[in-house]
């Protein structure tokens, strides 16, 4: 009997030296409205009176936005292709096309099972995105307005960035292809 006790001890020993450990999780900064509302900031003050539950509330939606990454919008689609048989080379000049034409609104060629969809802008919402629909209907006729979740990520992407890269790599190219035999 005192084996056993002493192999169960052992075999405790580990995972009681485990959970001692220093958490190894980084915490980034979160920027708390309440927090910052509720704080002196020597010009006034703010005094916040509700109830906790609406404050624990306001914590939850919080956290789900940090752990979601995305949020509901509108993009514009101003083309669709089966992607069978479809070349992909052509489907990016459209969308540089576009991006030349409306350089400030960005163009994302993406997949929908079993289809490609050339769709511009993030908009929060439908009524946002009308006044674009209006210019983009000129060269797009067939072009609407399509909810979707549009990823944080994408928002950091510049119209014609992938043209750009492009434009460079052909210079780089043109470069290389000088013939040195002739000086």
């Amino acid at each position: 009997m005192n084996m056993f006790k002493l192999i169960v001890l052992i075999c405790m020993l580990p995972v009681g030296l485990y959970a001692n450990q220093p958490d190894s999780v980084a915490t980034s900064m979160r920027y708390d409205i309440m927090e910052e509302l509720q704080a002196h900031t020597g010009k006034g003050e703010v005094r916040i009176h509700g109830d906790q539950s609406i404050h624990n509330l306001l914590q939850w939606h919080i956290r789900l936005n940090e752990q979601k990454k995305t949020f509901s919008g509108y993009r514009i689609q101003i083309y669709s292709a089966n992607s069978f048989g479809c070349n992909i080379d052509e489907l990016k000049e459209i969308r540089d096309k576009f991006e030349k034409n409306f350089q400030t609104i960005p163009a994302y060629l993406t997949y929908f099972n079993p289809d490609f969809k050339i769709r511009t802008g993030n908009y929060h919402s439908r009524l946002e995105s009308i006044p674009d629909l209006y210019k983009i209907r000129k060269l797009y006729p067939t072009s609407y307005p399509v909810k979707m979740d549009i990823a944080l990520e994408e928002l950091k992407r510049i119209p014609m960035q992938d043209l750009l890269q492009s434009e460079e790599d052909d210079e780089f190219e043109e470069i290389e292809e000088v013939d040195y035999n002739e000086y």
